[in-house]
């Protein structure tokens, strides 16, 4: 019987291991898809865009994200806008043309079509927008988009991407009328608007990249462009072409949620236990609303013996606080669930490991990561039962 129930301790060890092993597994490394080094082509976020390889296999939220799935429909003046897209200008701004790719303006990342507007000898403040609904507060999602921009040399196209994490449309929808001022903004981008570096370079095709949290069930893309003229002066263009975007669940950096604001535990995570399986440390919690789920641990060092006093007197040592230094993080879940489960598994017998729970969650209009208080729990890992296996002759 003991050698029963040691085997099926192990049996149920070694799966909890492979699924940690398969959520904490990180993505293949990023072989690039941009002419450019990674150094030019980076962008402004919590991580660079995933190689192609690694997106095909992740769904793309965005509605029409390549240009290609949709019909382009027409809007006055003369217009035409990607299907599930929206156009914008600022106000004041020079309004451009919008339009798909044309046999004599064939530029185009993949696909047959893309998303393109210019203007001659002015320049514009203009993009174009989408609203993203169905998504889950407080967790991250990475808009990437590859741009381009043709103009006169010295010209800066100041191109960018960007999230707004409230959602919010750019634009009124009011009937067409002679001014068409249902695609003007009018009191500026939104403010919390989580922006990508900008591109540059012009006649080159760059992937920007950019992550943010939704404070609800909806983020707004933006594609920006707004070209800075040629310091000489003269006539000039500007031409600004987007194609091939995605937008898809993120992470945060180095897979570890953001650091709480306080160490002082809100009462957000209940019901701590721990158990251990063999060498595995499992630790299963509640949260008063669904949320993210990880552990920050470190493994303390064994006592130091005591030392032999040497004379008659003592030695006060001061105590130094200092902030939590938790130097390894279970796999993160992003997933969010009120029951929680993490576990930190290879430990040796007798190791004290000192560990917190997190969970992040919306809070008053912000994402939040909530803390427990330290717990050190000693691990004893009992000794390995052989288990012998009849040889079956056939």
């Amino acid at each position: 019987m003991k050698k029963l129930v040691s085997l099926l301790g192990l049996i149920f060890l070694l799966a909890l291991i492979a699924g940690a092993a398969s959520v904490a597994a990180p993505p293949p490394p990023d072989p690039g898809r941009s002419p450019l080094s990674p150094a030019q082509a980076g962008a402004e976020g919590w991580l660079p865009a995933p190689p192609i390889e690694t997106q095909s296999f992740t769904s793309n939220l965005l509605v029409n994200g390549n240009f290609d799935q949709l019909p382009f429909y027409w809007r006055y003046p003369n217009h035409f806008i990607a299907g599930g897209w929206a156009r914008w200008w600022m106000q004041g701004s020079v309004i451009p043309e919008f339009d798909d790719v044309r046999a004599w303006r064939s530029w185009r990342y993949d696909g047959d079509h893309a998303q393109i507007y210019f203007k001659w000898g002015a320049t514009y403040e203009a993009g174009v927008y989408q609203v993203v609904t169905g998504l889950t507060p407080c967790t991250p999602y990475r808009l990437t988009m590859w741009a381009r921009n043709h103009s006169l040399d010295g010209v800066l196209p100041h191109a960018r991407i960007g999230l707004d994490p409230q959602g919010t449309p750019l634009t009124t929808r009011a009937p067409i009328g002679p001014n068409d001022e249902d695609s003007v903004v009018r009191t500026g981008l939104p403010p919390l608007t989580v922006w990508s570096r900008e591109q540059t370079s012009l006649f080159t095709w760059e992937e920007l990249s950019v992550e943010a949290e939704p404070l609800g069930e909806r983020l707004t893309a933006i594609l920006y462009a707004h070209p800075e003229p040629p310091p000489y002066g003269g006539p000039y263009y500007y031409d600004t072409i987007w194609d091939a975007g995605r937008l898809i669940t993120g992470t945060y950096p180095g897979g570890r949620l953001p650091e709480p604001a306080s160490w002082t535990p809100s009462g957000f995570i209940t019901n701590i236990v721990t158990s251990t399986v063999l060498n595995t440390l499992v630790i299963e919690w509640n949260t008063l609303a669904p949320a993210s789920t990880q552990v920050w641990y470190e493994i303390l060092p064994p006592p130091s013996p005591p030392i032999s006093p040497t004379g008659a007197f003592t030695v006060y040592l001061p105590l130094v606080m200092k902030a939590p230094t938790f130097t390894d993080a279970t796999s993160l879940d992003v997933t969010p669930v009120t029951h929680h489960r993490a576990v930190i598994p290879g430990l040796q017998d007798g190791q004290t490991v000192r560990f917190v729970a997190l969970s992040r969650r919306l809070l008053g209009g912000s994402c939040v990561t909530e803390v427990s208080a330290p717990i050190e729990v000693t691990v004893h890992v009992p000794p390995l039962v052989h288990v012998y296996l009849p040889l079956v002759m056939r």
